[in-house]
């Protein structure tokens, strides 16, 4: 009996999947540009080839150079199957993503996934209408939380590579990943050779070259922008009309980034797996959303499935029931504000993470002090 409800829970989550992107699908081929990120991603592509420069608008293409080539492929097909395909995969990598998170050994996988699926698909479906790039970023970075526990090391540092390819804020995942993970290293370092190789390879070296000074000039403009239209820690307060000073700003991320990075080499070396993938995960795109100053909030695609995965897993944890309804109700109040354009949401997003956070770190906390303890005393000492 057990088995066939686990079968119908996944064929159920699958199924909310695959009308999701029937109807994005359906919209898309009726208005393929309406509300699209793609035209930027389009005009880079163009941009490219004809060897134009792709920064001349600053905070509009906020991309490595070598994107614009990766994307061609999509680009030369006819609209708006390019455009469908890639809301496809993206689309097609979250899901099975989730699903390989959630296969772990005693698990109840068919009700995890569908319970992972309810929670983070409401905040992944305005990124994969708009075709942005953050939704493949979050579908690219599940799979490499998977990859990890399961000590696939080539694979994932291919694709912390492809996922800095497709935006350069997956560099947090790969400064930290390694701190714990050690044999990713040298697979990582290869990995990177070739994405540093790979723009030569398709473009003049002379124009490769200036793009990348160009980036570089256009990473300056990023960090130290002060619209009122992020979702950031700093967004949290220009909401109440504050600000933080843009060299007070930068210092913070720095300082918060070495903390990030202490925390997860103090506490990913005591952790088992699949735990320790999960939280890795969790820290780097939390890091990520509170302290990157371009962070929309359609970004928070990144964050929603460590999230909607967290607190599945709470729930599933011998006296984690109540906290993990906790947990699930945090992302369900964040899912509320999705489909509206309120500027609440700038608060609401970066608060909601910040107390998920907080609270996942103190259950882990409790856990191992709990577990410590029961430890100790089926162990006295002589």
């Amino acid at each position: 009996m057990s088995f066939f409800v686990r079968l119908d829970c996944r064929r159920v989550a699958l199924l909310l999947w695959v009308v999701a992107v029937l109807v994005i699908t359906v919209m898309v081929a009726a208005r393929p540009s309406h509300r699209s990120a793609m035209i930027v991603y389009h005009q880079a592509a163009d941009l490219w080839m004809a060897e134009a420069p792709l920064y001349a608008n600053p905070l509009e293409y906020n991309y490595l150079p070598v994107y614009a080539p990766l994307f061609a492929p999509f680009h030369w097909l006819p609209v708006p199957l390019g455009d469908v395909l890639w809301r496809w995969m993206a689309a097609s990598l979250l899901a099975s993503g989730l699903w390989r998170l959630v296969r772990v050994p005693g698990h109840d996988a068919g009700l995890a996934f569908l319970v992972a699926t309810a929670l983070a698909m409401p905040l992944c479906l305005g990124a994969l209408r708009n075709g942005q790039a953050n939704a493949l970023v979050a579908a690219l970075l599940l799979h490499v939380a998977a990859c990890l526990p399961r000590e696939q090391w080539k694979t994932a540092a291919i694709l912390i590579v492809v996922t800095i390819a497709v935006k350069p804020i997956a560099l947090t995942l790969l400064l930290l990943a390694p701190l714990v993970y050690r044999k990713l290293i040298v697979p990582l370092a290869v990995a990177l050779a070739v994405l540093v190789a790979l723009p030569f390879a398709l473009g003049a070296p002379s124009y490769v070259m200036a793009q990348h000074r160009a980036f570089a000039a256009n990473l300056r403009i990023c960090s130290a922008v002060t619209e009122h239209r992020f979702a950031d820690l700093n967004g949290m307060l220009r909401t109440f009309g504050a600000e933080i000073p843009s060299a007070v700003s930068i210092a913070m991320r720095v300082v918060a980034g070495a903390l990030t990075a202490l925390v997860w080499w103090w506490t990913g070396r005591r952790m088992e797996e699949p735990q320790r993938g999960l939280w890795l995960y969790l820290l780097a795109t939390a890091y990520l959303m509170l302290f990157n100053p371009m962070t929309e909030t359609n970004s928070y695609v990144i964050a929603v499935p460590a999230l909607a995965l967290w607190a599945e897993r709470v729930l599933s944890e011998p006296g984690g029931r109540a906290m993990g309804w906790v947990l699930a109700g945090i992302v369900v109040a964040m899912s509320a504000f999705s489909p509206t354009r309120s500027s609440f949401k700038l608060f609401w997003y970066p608060a909601m993470t910040m107390l998920f956070l907080g609270l996942v770190s103190w259950f882990l906390w409790r856990t191992t002090l709990n577990n410590r303890q029961s430890y100790a005393r089926n162990h006295p000492k002589n």
